[in-house]
């Protein structure tokens, strides 16, 4: 798993550049590189084929051009 550093440097927080564009709370000092962990979830043993095949869902909504 990749980890990335935060630091503050003259008042801004700092990180490795594929962080940057996230910005932290000031308590966060460590975070986990989670990359595609939806993937392998979906990936894995305990899914089915039929995995929310037949799920709840609201009719598309028609809505004014701009």
């Amino acid at each position: 798993m990749e980890k990335a550093t935060v630091f503050k440097s003259n008042r801004s927080q700092v990180s490795s550049p594929t962080f940057q564009s996230c910005g932290f709370p000031e308590d966060v000092k460590q975070v986990d590189v989670v990359g595609e962990s939806w993937d392998s979830w979906f990936d894995g043993l305990g899914v089915t084929a039929d995995f929310l095949i037949e799920r709840d869902q609201l009719p598309v909504q028609e809505r004014e051009g701009f």
